[in-house]
């Protein structure tokens, strides 16, 4: 252990004489923290919205029972504040209307979607998406829950029979009232909180950063083998695992140090509040610091050289960083691609915490980055057995 501590330690002091690379581990998230939070602050700025009336065109197929309670709900007051319906004699005539822009959404109700609701069985309608994708939220959240709703009375249909159901689905009133007890206007958090930009981006730029620090330990690595230094290092008494080890050692604490800077400055010169558990933030970015190092072993073993080496570090971060969202928020797809990275989970962790969100939420989070530090931890261990360090 004391070796390992020595080798650490001269790992150190050769970092502390490299100026360049510790202006950009320390001073250029800084400065990119500062530029991005201010330039982006009115993106992150949540405000009421008042909300126009989605224009759809309904294309009604059915000739069921139910086309009457479906109508008394449209022509509710309450929900014309958020629809406005027109009919449509068929779908091409509603698709038409979508691309003039005489509506914004569209319905389709298939025949036979009534008997399949008050028989029990599966139902379900199209949805057509317009060019707003504001409006097109705002009309498939109305829409799909009424949908849920009306497919809950299925269990209702089987036990009071259908006229029992289509009386409860024409009062639109009732739905009203169901709807409102499931849905809370609020904001994010438990205190009503909400992150900043420069909260925001002080996460994203922490947690690139601090995966950048592991390309600092693959050049140390992959520069041994480049100077022919392996074989002095070698007539030394001390092992290989020793001198690798010893090198994991001393850019992990380094990357620490990293973090407990960023994380500093931030919060005392740029206001960034990071929340009120420092144990798990610590446990976030040790989880970091881990996945870091294994991709610096990975690396350091796959590539030959220092520019392969930077080159392959500067895309799977830069990569990473962008499906999660850490150069701007990512929705849909690219949102789902983002959750198998490190970033995401390292910064979701971080976000819930500045907004005292929920602890098993925060946990959850924490445990998969943990998880998927330890497995990238054992797949670089495996490599080196399989591999080795040597020239």
């Amino acid at each position: 252990m004391r070796i390992l501590w020595t080798v650490a330690c001269y790992e150190l002091l050769r970092l502390s004489r490299i100026k360049v690379e510790l202006l950009v581990l320390f001073l250029l998230p800084l400065l990119l923290i500062l530029i991005l939070g201010a330039a982006l602050s009115k993106e992150f700025k949540a405000e009421d919205v008042k909300i126009t009336p989605v224009k759809v065109a309904v294309v009604s197929q059915d000739q069921s029972r139910w086309s009457e309670p479906l109508k008394a709900y449209l022509d509710n007051p309450r929900t014309k504040e958020i629809l406005q319906t027109q009919e449509s004699p068929s779908r091409d005539e509603a698709v038409r209307a979508l691309q003039d822009g005489r509506a914004e959404y569209g319905l389709i109700v298939p025949e036979g979607f009534g008997e399949a609701l008050l028989q029990g069985k599966p139902a379900s309608w199209e949805l057509i998406a317009g060019k707003d994708r504001g409006q097109n939220l705002i009309a498939e959240t109305a829409l799909e829950s009424y949908l849920a709703y009306a497919n809950s009375m299925q269990a209702a249909a089987l036990t009071l029979g259908p006229q029992a159901v289509l009386n409860q689905l024409a009062d639109a009133s009732v739905y009203a009232g169901a709807s409102e007890s499931f849905v809370t206007t609020g904001r994010l958090g438990n205190e009503g909180n909400e992150y900043t930009a420069l909260q925001y981006y002080a996460v994203s730029m922490l947690v690139m950063f601090m995966l950048y620090a592991g390309m600092t330990a693959s050049i140390s690595l992959v520069n041994e083998r480049e100077d022919h230094t392996l074989f002095r290092l070698g007539s030394m008494p001390v092992t290989m695992n020793q001198v690798i080890f010893g090198k994991m050692l001393g850019n992990g604490l380094l990357t620490l140090f990293q973090a407990c800077v960023i994380i500093g400055v931030t919060h005392y010169a740029y206001g960034v509040d990071w929340g009120n558990r420092p144990a798990i933030l610590l446990a976030v970015c040790l989880s970091v610091t881990l996945a870091s190092m294994a991709l610096a072993m990975l690396n350091s073993l796959c590539c030959r050289s220092i520019k392969s080496v930077t080159m392959a570090f500067q895309i799977v971060i830069m990569l990473m960083t962008f499906l999660s969202g850490g150069f701007i928020p990512q929705l849909g797809a690219l949102e789902r691609i983002g959750e198998f990275t490190v970033n995401h989970w390292a910064m979701q962790s971080i976000l819930q915490l500045m907004l005292d969100g929920n602890p098993q939420l925060v946990l959850h989070h924490v445990t998969v980055l943990a998880a998927i530090a330890a497995a990238l931890a054992a797949v670089a261990f495996a490599a080196y057995r399989k591999v080795g360090y040597r020239e």
